[in-house]
């Protein structure tokens, strides 16, 4: 086996733990998960539980992404928090003198003004990679429906609309003292979106 590629995870609640189980598959193609970090000690239980159970070597456990990145242990981070924490986790994994790849789940943030900044600041950086998590155009549906419109089978069209069921974030983080899920939901009262 070629040199181990070396992960770390920020964020290892529902999103952060199917990352570790997608891991767990690519293990014998040199994936090899170092270590986790989260702000939430039952998310890191839950990881460490799951990683004894894919039969993974224990990760690294730390509390904040800082930490994880001053660690040296990984050359590629997931960044599976919340979305609203995207952008200063990305700034900070960009920014920081140790160049790091970088897979974070959608969105890439919560604003646009925020998303420029991310692409402006990674292209200081040639050396590294920022993806966006877009899976669904290589699932086998999604691939077959987007070779159908391609050639133009069903003719020009106009709107396509996904609807995901999954569960909403669960509320755990605070912020300053308010569930997130509460802070969030007032921004978006706020903006006339209830």
């Amino acid at each position: 086996m070629e040199t181990a590629v070396r992960y770390g995870i920020v964020g290892v609640g529902m999103m952060g733990r199917e990352h570790m189980v997608n891991l767990s598959h690519l293990r014998s193609n040199g994936a090899l998960l170092t270590s986790i970090a989260d702000p939430h000690p039952p998310s890191l239980d839950l990881a460490l539980h799951l990683a004894s159970s894919l039969q993974l070597p224990t990760p690294q456990v730390f509390s904040g992404h800082q930490d994880l990145l001053e660690s040296g242990l990984c050359d590629v981070v997931v960044v599976s928090s919340p979305n609203m924490t995207h952008y200063a986790i990305l700034m900070d994994i960009i920014r920081h003198p140790r160049a790091h790849h970088v897979l974070v789940e959608k969105p890439l943030c919560t604003t646009v003004r925020d998303c420029k900044k991310i692409l402006e600041e990674a292209k200081k950086r040639p050396e590294i990679l920022v993806h966006v998590g877009l899976e669904y155009r290589y699932m086998p549906p999604v691939a077959k429906l987007i070779e159908i419109v391609k050639n133009g089978t069903i003719g020009q069209i106009k709107m396509v609309a996904i609807r995901e069921h999954r569960f909403p974030f669960l509320v755990k983080i605070h912020s300053n003292g308010i569930e997130v899920n509460e802070e969030v939901e007032r921004k978006f009262t706020k903006y006339g979106f209830e």
